[in-house]
């Protein structure tokens, strides 16, 4: 269905543009592509070459638990890549059968229109074209309004939970921390964390901490960041060398005093560094539309997560500061941080996975 509306999106978005073949890491690489019921039979029945249509046999899977707007999905090989990839970094599909043929999370990646609470679109964190933008801008990231269409499977139902007004309050009131001058890293965090833990909400969700108490309120500690970087290690073969690496520095004699002279020796590459990391996560805050992105939690809760996220992407760049010699090095790195973070369930397992190590 097609749907036109007047959306809320970052000031960079009406510019953006994919870097097509160019890009280092494709986003259909390392991605799982979700379809509809109707997007799967369209691609099932479509008259296409012999090539094409092996390798669209091989890839579509329907969904063990199939809706009619999420029933299938397209694999990738044993290598990570999608079977519709082409070697000069084109979509075989798209080459071969033109835009309108391909999944809608194909087309708009990583573009994505929400209008479960109301209407606003932005593009990922887990786009290397995203964190260029971001890093080149030399404005605080400010916001548009603009009319979009766009073809969807379905419209999102409507929040019951959360309203514009909560959203907006407490979003204005992050980018407001985290695009503060003058103030280091270390106090937006500590400033992130008291203004959601004084953060008032009328949905029962984001107050109920009866029925979150399985889930950790403790900031991140080290063991922490241990137990999760492991758990990431294991999961996410994307991730795991960056992982590894951070896993070598918490396990030498002086993990702290170490990763201090890597912040050093990264910042020295990079003055702009915790300018950057900033304001990754204001747009990633938008674009997931933290804290009201699905998972269940209190202010408090979410006030923990989000300072575990940034110290997680902090200690990965810092420990991986030998693999890193130019730009592109680091945007890669962050590229993959924000696709395990935006993209599995890793918000849930952080927050269990600290309250565990909190609990022993």
């Amino acid at each position: 269905m097609t749907i036109k509306e007047t959306f809320l999106s970052p000031d960079y978005y009406p510019s953006f543009s994919c870097k097509g073949p160019d890009c280092r890491h494709t986003c259909c690489n390392g991605l799982t592509i979700n379809m509809s019921q109707q997007e799967y039979f369209k691609l099932v029945g479509l008259s296409c070459s012999e090539e094409l249509r092996q390798g669209l046999d091989l890839a579509i899977k329907p969904l063990s638990n199939p809706d009619p707007y999420k029933y299938a999905e397209l694999c990738h090989d044993f290598f990570g890549n999608c079977r519709m990839l082409m070697d000069n970094g084109w979509c075989r599909l798209q080459y071969e059968c033109g835009e309108d043929v391909m999944t809608y999370a194909c087309r708009y990646f990583p573009r994505s229109p929400r209008l479960n609470i109301y209407p606003r679109v932005s593009c990922s964190c887990g786009c290397e074209k995203t964190i260029e933008i971001l890093m080149d801008s030399k404005e605080k990231i400010g916001t548009t309004t603009s009319e979009y269409s766009f073809d969807l499977a379905g419209e999102e139902k409507k929040s019951e939970a959360y309203t514009k007004d909560e959203l907006e309050k407490v979003q204005n009131g992050l980018f407001d921390i985290l695009q503060k001058e003058d103030t280091d890293i270390d106090n937006k965090i500590t400033d992130i964390k008291a203004f959601l833990e004084n953060a008032k909400s009328q949905s029962s969700k984001a107050n109920n901490e009866e029925g979150s108490a399985d889930i950790s309120t403790e900031s991140a500690s080290l063991d922490s960041l241990v137990k999760i970087v492991e758990f990431v290690k294991d999961q996410y073969y994307t991730m795991s060398d960056y992982c590894e690496a951070f896993l070598n520095v918490a396990g030498s004699d002086d993990p702290s005093g170490i990763l201090k002279e890597y912040s050093d020796k990264l910042h020295s590459m990079f003055p702009d560094l915790d300018l950057w990391i900033c304001r990754m996560f204001v747009n990633d805050i938008f674009y997931t539309q933290f804290p009201f992105n699905g998972e269940e939690m209190s202010m408090s809760q979410a006030g923990k997560l989000l300072a575990c996220e940034i110290r997680f992407l902090q200690v990965l760049l810092y420990s991986n500061v030998d693999n890193i010699s130019n730009r592109d090095e680091l945007v890669d790195l962050c590229m993959y941080y924000f696709r395990m973070a935006d993209f599995t369930p890793f918000s849930h397992n952080a927050l269990v996975l600290m309250n565990r190590t909190n609990s022993t």
